[in-house]
């Protein structure tokens, strides 16, 4: 009974301390912006910011510079041949990363089913839009891209299929294909001895892609024609989704509204990129360990090959975790940027919640993200494909 007593005196003593932690957090962030509205406040700190004052502003905030158009080298030769009626099999593939990660990853694998007359299956790349409050209707490809863009502005070069044929998927389950997870500068060669003659054998294979991509990003002179495949996917059939262009477009223009220059800062905290690089040590809390067991699942499943504990100091050092928000916010006030500048909060839910955002809020409260932008309306058509978008 004394035991039990302690324990529940012990539990009050430590949700007290975390209250009392977080009211002082929330008090310092509050006076240290007392005394103006951010949103009138926010055009006074650009006076002299955005003029012709001093060179620092103009580093700050000058105008770009006009570019050349680019013009992709997407267009194939005349040579170009249509892919072959019979394929030697059908590659399906689960890809991490983030945004960036996603798109080069898709581009590599296009090419490597070119390479090897394989079908592809669209690929997928989120392990659960349940989670984020996404209808189950979506696929993970489809939430982002226009799946049917897709496929038909490629049907020149490969064959994609949306989804593994039924009667193939019950063996995937039961691990009875050959699953490849190939380095993201592997060679055209590793391909064509390692990959296809397991393709040809089994005519179907899993691919686990990471790192950006599974494909080595400069290709010889004599696969030129491969080369512009990647850029066709990535300039002409990776299109996001219409309602996201939509929605995207009306974003900037709420940003531009305020007549003054913004910031897009990308946290880049996600628990699986995380864990896959070894980031747990930038927490130092519960989060740590979640991020750790996440690590030991995919070190159990083999998406990586190294030991569960690692130097974050080390990785963060080589680029591989990214600085934390108070980092950030740090950097940006040591460049000069003003207190009251106006920083747009890209990416999806950040590990660690917005916990983690209290120091770069203290010193930078118009800080905004997609919430801040849309209403609830606008985010749930985005989320549930059975309503449709309506013309604002």
């Amino acid at each position: 009974m004394f035991l039990k007593s302690k324990i529940k005196v012990t539990a009050c003593l430590g949700l007290l301390l975390s209250i009392s932690s977080l009211i002082l957090h929330l008090f310092l962030a509050r006076s240290s912006n007392a005394g103006y509205n951010s949103l009138i406040g926010f055009g006074d700190d650009f006076t002299s910011a955005i003029g012709v004052q001093g060179p620092k502003s103009r580093k700050l905030w000058g105008a770009v510079e006009t570019l050349e158009s680019l013009k992709p080298y997407a267009n194939p030769r005349s040579s170009y041949l249509l892919p072959s009626e019979r394929s030697n099999g059908i590659i399906y593939a689960k890809i991490f990363g983030g945004f960036e990660q996603i798109k080069s990853s898709i581009c590599d694998l296009v090419t490597i089913s070119r390479l090897l007359n394989a079908t592809l299956v669209i690929p997928e790349f989120q392990e659960s839009l349940k989670s984020k409050g996404v209808s189950s209707k979506f696929k993970s490809f489809s939430y982002l891209y226009d799946e049917d863009h897709f496929i038909t502005s490629l049907t020149n070069d490969i064959k994609i299929i949306k989804i593994l044929p039924d009667s193939l998927k019950a063996a995937r389950k039961r691990n009875e294909f050959h699953i490849f997870k190939p380095a993201n500068s592997a060679s055209p060669r590793y391909y064509i001895k390692d990959v296809l003659p397991e393709l040809k054998k089994s005519k179907v294979i899993g691919l686990v892609v990471s790192k950006g991509g599974c494909l080595q990003s400069i290709l010889p002179p004599s696969m030129s024609e491969y080369q512009r495949l990647r850029c066709r996917v990535a300039f002409h059939a990776l299109h996001f989704r219409p309602e996201l262009q939509v929605l995207g477009r009306r974003m900037v223009e709420r940003l531009r509204q305020w007549g003054r220059p913004y910031l897009v800062f990308h946290p880049g905290l996600v628990r699986e990129i995380l864990a896959y690089h070894g980031c747990a040590e930038l927490f130092q809390d519960v989060h740590t360990e979640l991020i750790q067991y996440k690590r030991k699942q995919m070190i159990k499943r083999k998406i990586i090959d190294e030991d569960l504990s690692v130097d974050s100091r080390i990785r963060k050092e080589n680029g591989s975790c990214p600085i934390m928000p108070e980092e950030v916010g740090i950097l940006l006030r040591a460049m000069g940027y003003p207190p009251k500048t106006r920083i747009y909060l890209a990416g999806s839910e950040i590990f660690g919640g917005q916990r983690v955002l209290i120091s770069l809020r203290a010193m930078f409260a118009n800080l905004v993200d997609r919430t801040s932008l849309c209403s609830k309306h606008e985010l749930s058509d985005l989320y549930e494909p059975h309503r449709k978008i309506k013309s604002w």
